[in-house]
């Protein structure tokens, strides 16, 4: 008996394993594994989602659209392409199921706009958000920076008075030119007789390096502080306070002057970014470090302190 099983048993194996090689049997359908419809239910037959972007101004009174150029690239940083938004959209397609950044801004002939940066993912668990997305953009308009005024903060007047070793304090009073639009990060640059003066500072600033476009004369000296937020023009007047230390032995001398002027980070873009991706993009650039141009809005006038 126990034979005959084993006969029955050996007839059974042979027979699926035939279906099997038809195709009649599923393993997938039996064991409730993803099949090829499953796949095509999650990703779209392309294998890429078509991204549609749209750019305006965030500062405008009302919807305006706006022309920047865009750059994508991976979550890693490996570039992936680039193109210009014309008539405030553009359309463009990604690998799905995964993870990407974009950089858009302008700095060219017309009106610029400050750079930004969105991430967005093409591997929601909604099959539809795979095939097509959307991604909005508002971006600021690009302003020039004006000081109000430079100040001794008690008088309240231009004129500053010290002997050697005293420590003098000072007000900058700064605002976005431009109606409507944003101060990128401005620096303050505080250029001073360096034989008269040894140390500057502004406590609520960073301190950066200067770019080297601005030239120091003859004992001069220049110290650069940045605020690390835009200003923007609805914000009105911004105030920051810094101080002067004179030098120990070398009182400064009367109509010796204190020059300030503000600028602006913008966007530098290494000439290999295609290959280097995100890391050739340079957001707090304040020149072109090869051919030393400004990369932002132009310079403030300069104020003076002047020493009685």
């Amino acid at each position: 008996m126990a034979k005959d099983n084993s006969k029955i048993l050996v007839w059974v194996l042979v027979a699926v394993v035939a279906l099997l090689a038809l195709g009649i049997i599923n393993v997938d359908k039996i064991f409730g594994g993803d099949n090829e419809d499953d796949a095509k239910d999650l990703y779209p037959s392309t294998l890429t989602t078509t991204i549609t972007l749209n750019t305006g101004d965030a500062l405008a009174t009302s919807a305006t659209q706006t022309t920047v150029k865009y750059y994508v690239f991976t979550a890693s940083g490996n570039y992936l392409k680039e193109g210009t938004t014309s008539s405030g959209t553009a359309s463009f397609t990604v690998p799905t199921a995964g993870n990407y950044k974009l950089i858009a801004y302008y700095d060219e002939a017309g009106t610029d706009y400050l750079p930004m940066e969105v991430s967005f993912s093409t591997d929601g668990s909604n099959p539809e958000g795979r095939a097509v997305q959307t991604v909005n953009m508002d971006l600021y308009k690009e302003s020039n920076a004006t000081i109000s005024a430079v100040r001794d903060p008690v008088d309240l007047d231009t004129n500053i008075t010290a002997s050697a070793g005293a420590s003098v304090d000072f007000d900058v009073l700064l605002k976005a030119t431009t109606a409507y639009a944003a101060l990128n990060k401005p620096v303050i640059v505080v250029d001073v007789n360096s034989s008269e003066w040894q140390d500057v500072s502004m406590s609520t600033l960073s301190e950066v390096t200067c770019p080297s476009r601005l030239t120091s004369g003859s004992q001069r000296e220049k110290y650069c502080f940045q605020y690390n937020s835009p200003v923007l023009s609805s914000e009105g007047i911004q105030m920051f306070s810094g101080n002067l230390v004179a030098d120990s032995a070398n009182a400064p001398v009367s109509n010796s002057q204190v020059n300030i002027t503000v600028i602006d980070a913008g966007l530098y873009i290494e000439p290999n970014y295609k290959t280097s991706g995100y890391s050739a993009f340079k957001q707090s650039a304040l020149q072109n470090p090869l051919s030393k141009a400004d990369v932002g809005a132009t310079d403030s006038s300069t104020s003076t302190l002047t020493v009685d």
